[in-house]
């Protein structure tokens, strides 16, 4: 039996004594041999852990398309993002491995600019939304937004809009909490906006502590000798672990770690920050919280 991690969810690095370890998630159903993915699956931040990079369509200088699992979703089908390297960026592409494989069909295997139809896309929808706002359909546009956050909990910008649109209709409670899932929604696909801020900042003394540290943070990174932005950060992630949070602690810590990785080495070394050793307790708390360490995916 092949030890690596396309060996129908079985992954070397999780050997036990000698012992196979079946992971249940982040696997992916169907025969794509036209298709080349990386043997490993990112660490992050960046790329965020749960991506996994594709070989074909790839423009190359590290800009390449890749599988990829939100935080949380381990056991649904995988997307297909495309990642910038040098901006440090992700991009919601296509729905699903299938729509990426025809993709690739129509522009011949290449970085082409014929698209396909992708029913049900988030990034579809929220284009939809768009154009429903500009229209003035804003409860149509609502419909399509929570749809394509529900479908992908990372799209920043749907959540941001979703906020707005909220406001806009005077739902403040529900405005609130859009944007609450925005500043969760990993920033490695879009910082949280202006907008959203606003409403956060804005919103009524709670004991959420998101919210809570929204209201405190300055939200400028880079550039400063100090930055007490991550020690509030820490402390808000260590109060979600407390209140049995988890899964919004893990989302904060993903967030704080791309930021603070983009940091000078001077600046991490006075924070008491290691890329290395974060990975390896982010995996081990996802391993605890989800099931799942990120870090393999399986074929079926």
């Amino acid at each position: 039996m092949r030890t690596g991690c396309l060996d129908r969810g079985y992954c070397g690095r999780c050997d036990n004594g000698g012992v196979p370890v079946w992971k249940d998630s982040m696997r992916l159903s169907g025969q794509f041999n036209a298709l080349s993915f990386d043997s490993d699956v990112a660490r992050g931040p960046y790329p965020p852990q749960g991506f996994v990079s594709i070989a074909e369509g790839a423009l190359g200088n590290g800009d390449c398309f890749g599988l990829y699992w939100p935080l949380g979703r381990e056991g649904d089908a995988p997307f297909v993002c495309e990642m910038f390297h040098d901006e440090w960026r992700m991009e919601l592409r296509h729905s699903s491995i299938q729509v990426f494989s025809r993709w690739l069909e129509l522009n011949e295997g290449e970085y082409g600019e014929h698209e396909v139809e992708d029913p049900g896309s988030p990034t579809g929808q929220l284009e939809q939304a768009r154009a429903q706002v500009l229209a003035g359909q804003v409860e149509q546009a609502i419909e399509l937004l929570r749809a394509a956050c529900t479908a992908f909990p990372e799209l920043q910008q749907g959540w941001a809009l979703l906020a707005s649109q909220h406001m806009r209709q005077g739902q403040r409670d529900a405005a609130i909490d859009a944007a609450r899932s925005a500043m969760l929604a990993n920033w490695a696909f879009g910082i949280p906006e202006a907008g959203v801020l606003r409403i956060l900042r804005a919103a009524p003394a709670s004991t959420d502590p998101v919210i809570a540290l929204v209201q405190r943070m300055g939200f400028a990174f880079g550039g400063a000798k100090t930055n007490p932005d991550y020690a509030l950060m820490q402390a808000c992630i260590d109060d979600c672990w407390a209140a049995g949070d988890a899964l919004t602690a893990l989302r904060l810590s993903q967030n704080r770690c791309y930021v603070l990785a983009g940091e000078t080495v001077s600046f991490q070394e006075r924070e008491g920050f290691t890329l290395s050793r974060w990975q390896a307790e982010f995996a081990g708390q996802c391993q605890a919280v989800l099931n799942d360490d990120r870090r393999c995916f399986g074929q079926d």
